[in-house]
């Protein structure tokens, strides 16, 4: 029988050495996934910031004309981006006792101007910002950066600005959804499945797009709301 002294074959230097680089491997690694998952748009805003000042970008002027509403959609699916300008535009511009003008990112947003400048002029200078939601554009780094942008208009300028159409199901498990019909459910319309409806649904959008998203709060935030507004 051989017998083997097992605390020669143990360096306790290099076991102390692999175990603090192991640990540090972990906790900087799980503190990096929390940071990101917790404050990506708003690093998402910072790099987009960073990016555009470092190549000498700056703010657009403001225009003399005000939009009803800055539509955000997938404009790299061409079935959307048709659907927007053939018929989202159609029925909000032209039909209807009043013209609802738009903001489309194909059609007005200036060549060669930075994503953050023309997000940022599209939602101030709009009184509504109505997102077109399909599956694939919920899943898009600039969809996050647009809410994030129309977020901050409620937090510094006490408006609520949110539109969602929902053109495809999306977000079917998102609690910004959910917490979004609770407190506003009138501000989310979706497509009918039906023609029949179609009449209906634009009907009800251009309700909507006229009618301030504070007159549509339940009454619990509705109250909230209004007793913030005397505070200030």
């Amino acid at each position: 029988m051989i017998l083997f002294d097992f605390d020669q074959c143990v360096n306790d230097t290099l076991a102390l050495l692999i175990s603090i680089l192991t640990s540090t491997f972990i906790i900087v690694t799980t503190s990096m996934a929390t940071v990101a998952h917790i404050f990506y748009w708003d690093a998402s805003y910072v790099l987009h910031y960073l990016k555009a000042k470092w190549k000498g970008y700056g703010s657009l002027a403001s225009p003399g004309s005000v939009y009803d509403v800055f539509v955000t959609y997938d404009t790299k699916d061409p079935w959307v981006s048709e659907w927007v300008l053939e018929k989202l535009r159609v029925k909000l511009e032209d039909e209807g006792d009043k013209a609802l003008p738009l903001c489309l990112e194909e059609r007005d947003w200036p060549p060669g101007t930075p994503l953050i400048d023309n997000l940022t002029h599209s939602i101030r200078c709009s009184r509504k910002t109505l997102f077109v939601l399909t599956q694939a554009y919920a899943k898009t780094g600039v969809f996050r950066l647009t809410m994030y942008l129309a977020h901050q208009r409620l937090l510094d300028e006490n408006l609520d600005v949110i539109l969602v159409l929902m053109l495809e199901p999306a977000l079917q498990h998102s609690h910004f959804l959910r917490l979004r019909r609770r407190l506003c459910g009138e501000s989310i319309v979706e497509w009918p499945r039906t023609a029949a409806a179609e009449p209906w649904f634009w009907q009800n959008l251009r309700n909507v797009v006229r009618v301030d998203n504070q007159t549509m709060y339940t009454s619990t935030y509705s109250q909230y709301f209004t007793g913030s507004q005397e505070r200030e």
